[in-house]
């Protein structure tokens, strides 16, 4: 995928690409869709391990969804990272049945904030855990649009400002 990006590639190129044929292919997925959410699925399992060892090594609650938050954003700071989540998003976006796939694909994502959220008390975690997602995917998905690194900063803005929106009250960020 990452070589025919931003372009969807054909299903010749990727079986050519696999080192098989077209029945074997079809036998596993019914068309070239399918393929891009399984790809997608697997690198959201990678990611969301990635990130369940950085939050696991945090004493606080606060410290684990910093460590979400910056870890994601990771995966567009990085040169091969950038490339791999670029062409895969590329690929999702063009998907007819984006919308819901793209739901339900990134749950193990979501799942991995609301815990560390409920046990700072807050009244409705899954509804926090879901805006520090946006937030974060948002700004993720702006970086890979843009084609940018995001500056560090911008990174430690948008922690910041997840973690005071779910109450933890760090104040105004000092840039240097």
């Amino acid at each position: 995928m990452s070589r025919a990006a931003p372009e969807a590639p054909k299903v010749s190129d990727i079986i050519a690409e696999a080192g098989t044929c077209n029945k074997t292919f079809y036998r596993y997925f019914s068309g070239k869709d399918d393929l891009v959410l399984a790809v997608m699925e697997r690198g959201i399992r990678v990611v969301a391990g990635h990130l369940r060892i950085r939050m696991d090594h945090e004493p606080d609650s606060a410290g684990r969804v910093a460590q979400w938050v910056e870890g994601l954003l990771e995966q567009v700071s990085d040169p091969q990272l950038f490339s791999m989540c670029h062409a895969t998003l590329a690929q999702m976006s063009a998907a007819a049945h984006r919308k819901a796939s793209d739901e339900a694909i990134m749950v193990p994502l979501r799942e991995l904030l609301t815990a560390p959220i409920a046990a700072m008390g807050r009244a409705a975690p899954e509804r926090d855990a879901d805006a520090v997602f946006h937030a974060t995917m948002g700004t993720l998905r702006r970086y890979l649009g843009s084609g940018e690194r995001p500056p560090a900063a911008d990174v430690e803005h948008l922690v910041r400002f997840c973690l005071n929106g779910i109450g933890v009250g760090l104040g105004e960020p000092t840039y240097t």
